[in-house]
């Protein structure tokens, strides 16, 4: 299912979704609060939803880890490999699951805060210098809100 912001300038095609019982209409509006936050996003990016053994193969692959994490992103404009695809974002809802309940709020819940973390990454946002992680961080929790403030108070 391809999901486009208005006006059109970023386009979405959710892989999987179903098969995991993800719910997109969930995601709408934190993608619309996304759209906001930022004064740009465009290009197509493909979000793949898998399990636990896929994310780990591509971790170890592309990162070295050997141990499967919750989201992974692709931004394939700073390879230079893309140029009608932006980049990817791999979201493991096996892990996804066992965060959800870890910090007490809902799987659509998680799903929504690795989307939203893994776009920002994929539009060239990161958090390996704490200025970075400050910057990445506010615009989670202006798009998040309720989401993100339950995950930092389970920390």
């Amino acid at each position: 299912m391809t999901y486009s912001l208005v006006p059109i300038v970023m386009q979405i095609d959710f892989i999987n979704h179903q098969e995991f019982g993800v719910e997109l209409s969930h995601l709408r509006p934190f993608l619309k609060k996304l759209d906001k936050a930022l004064d740009t996003m465009e290009g197509l990016i493909n979000v793949v939803f898998v399990n636990d053994e896929y994310i780990r193969s591509l971790n170890k692959s592309y990162r070295g880890k050997d141990a499967p994490t919750d989201v992974l992103s692709f931004n394939y404009e700073a390879e230079g490999a893309g140029e009608d695809l932006k980049g990817e974002v791999y979201i493991s809802v096996d892990t996804a699951n066992r965060q959800a309940k870890d910090h007490g709020h809902s799987l659509m819940d998680e799903v929504a805060k690795l989307l939203i973390h893994g776009l920002l990454h994929v539009h060239g946002y990161d958090h390996i210098k704490d200025s970075d992680y400050k910057r990445m961080f506010a615009i989670e929790k202006q798009v998040l809100g309720k989401v993100v403030g339950e995950y930092i108070a389970s920390e």
